[in-house]
Parts: structure tokens; C-alpha cells; sequence
């Protein structure tokens, strides 16, 4: 599997869709830098800090990683690559490891991409309150979240032989982990209650008026099971995850890494299983 694992980072150092990774990641640290350093500028007087757009790059690799993992390995497949690897002598089980442990090392350099910017330029430049022991701790969640991302999208991958029909299936589902972490937050952010008010307004006449609004009750409100529905599915799911570590507000961070592992699991359990009764031909 050594050989593979060569051959694979060989490819991986000739690939257009990972230096553009790469650069985009890059590229993004530095405006996080040039934003935020623009805005100290424009009002000096505000207690600024960077720490906390350490990791507003964890949304963008959601659709980074189905990006990648769907024309890498879709081009394994419309190369033939593949194929020629078996024919050689390597088991397929090998073949999927080896693909697995190149794109996890290609996107966690992707990840860091984006801190180096942030950490070199950034903390100097603009400061940075949060301890290094927090931001250790999100970082190795968000490691463990993205490889969890990664083993779903190989998946996904490895059992579509097209190459168009594997990326556009793992864009649209990375595009569902997006949206459904955003419904999910605001579903369990949204108050039981609307508390009361006094609502001033101005009639056509000219006339003020102030009326009072009593507390009333949010019917759009998520209790009982369905709540506890909505809190597993907001740390099990890997888009939820990297949303909390965007906002590095994770509720329950001892979980999620332990949620990470059994999708690791259960993803490369079946890829390979499924893989290995593929018809190849």
C-alpha cells in the first residue's frame, strides 16, 4: 500500500483542484486578516480580537472537500486508473485506504491553509484573546470533523464511476450538510417566548401612538422529542459540527468528536465493503 500511497501524492502534487484548494484557503486567511485589520483601522477604539475568525474557514471546506474528493478520485476512475491498480496485484481494500489517507492529508493542508495567514499575520497584527488551550481543542475537533466529511464524500466517490455524476452528488450534498445546519441552529435558537414590549408608532396624521405587546408564546418553538431530535442531529451531523466551530460556541464539544469516529467508521465499513463487490468493467 506504500506504493499506492506514493503514486497517490505524486498525482495529488499535479493536481489542478488542490493547489486552487489550496490557494482559495490561502486567500481567504488573508482577508480575514485585511477585513479585520481594515476595520481596527476605521474604529481604533473597539476591542478587537482574531481569535474568532480562526476558524470561519470550517464552512467553506464543506463544499471544498466534495469538491476535491469528487474530481480527484472521479479521475482515478475516468483514467482507468483504477482498474490498473487491481490488474497489478493491489487488493482494493488498499486501493480505498490509500485514496482515503491521501485526501485526508491533502484537505487537512487545505484546513491549515487558512491558519497560517491568520496565525502569522493576524494574532501579531491584531491580537487575540482566546486561550491556546481553546483554540487547541477546536482545531482537534475540527480535524476530527473533516475527516469525518472526507470518509463521507470518498464514499460517495468510490461507488459512482462517473466523474461528473460523483462531484454533482457530493456538491448537492454538501450543499444539504450547509443548509441543514443553518435550519437546525435557527430551529433551536428561536425563543420559547416573546416577551413583552411597547410598540410607538406614528399614524398618517402625524399622531404618536404607543401600544403595548404582551409576552406571548413562539408556536414556531422546537420541544419534547423533536427538540432532542434536533440537538443529536446538531452535533451527529459533520455540517452542524464545523458551524459550531465556526462560531467555536460548541455546546457539548466532549461529544462531537465521538460522533466524528462512528461516521468514520460506519462510512469506510460500508466503502469498502461496497467497493470491494463493485464491477469495475
Amino acid at each position: 500500500m506504500i506504493k499506492l500511497i506514493k503514486s497517490n501524492f505524486s498525482r495529488l502534487r499535479k493536481s489542478r483542484v488542490f493547489w486552487l484548494g489550496m490557494i482559495f484557503m490561502f486567500g481567504m486567511g488573508v482577508y480575514a486578516v485585511f477585513s479585520r485589520y481594515t476595520s481596527v483601522n476605521k474604529i481604533p477604539e473597539y476591542d478587537y480580537d482574531m481569535g474568532d475568525l480562526l476558524f470561519s474557514g470550517c464552512m467553506f471546506m464543506i463544499v471544498i472537500t466534495a469538491v476535491f474528493i469528487g474530481l480527484f478520485i472521479g479521475t482515478d476512475y475516468h483514467n482507468g486508473t483504477i482498474r490498473n491498480k487491481l490488474i497489478v496485484g493491489h487488493t482494493r481494500t488498499e486501493v480505498y485506504f490509500s485514496n482515503f489517507i491521501v485526501c485526508i492529508s491533502a484537505l487537512l493542508m487545505m484546513h491549515f491553509a487558512y491558519f497560517i495567514p491568520v496565525i502569522g499575520v493576524g494574532f501579531p497584527l491584531v491580537g487575540n484573546s482566546a486561550s491556546a488551550g481553546s483554540l487547541i481543542k477546536l482545531t482537534l475537533i475540527s480535524i476530527a470533523a473533516l475527516i469525518s466529511l472526507c470518509s463521507i464524500f470518498l464514499l460517495i466517490s468510490m461507488l459512482i464511476h462517473s466523474k461528473s455524476n460523483a462531484s454533482v452528488t457530493a456538491i448537492i450534498i454538501s450543499v444539504l450538510f450547509l443548509m441543514s445546519a443553518m435550519t437546525i441552529q435557527n430551529k433551536l435558537d428561536g425563543p420559547e417566548y416573546y416577551e413583552d414590549y411597547d410598540y410607538v408608532y406614528t399614524d398618517e396624521e402625524g399622531n404618536v401612538h404607543e401600544e403595548h405587546i404582551d409576552r406571548e408564546k413562539n408556536y414556531d418553538y422546537v420541544d419534547g422529542t423533536k427538540r432532542k431530535v434536533y440537538e443529536f442531529l446538531y452535533d451527529f451531523l459533520p455540517g452542524c459540527q464545523m458551524l459550531q466551530i465556526t462560531q467555536q460556541n460548541p455546546e457539548n464539544p466532549e461529544r462531537l468528536p465521538i460522533y466524528s469516529f462512528s461516521i468514520i467508521v460506519v462510512t469506510t465499513a460500508c466503502g469498502i465493503f461496497f467497493f470491494r463487490r463493485k464491477n469495475l468493467k
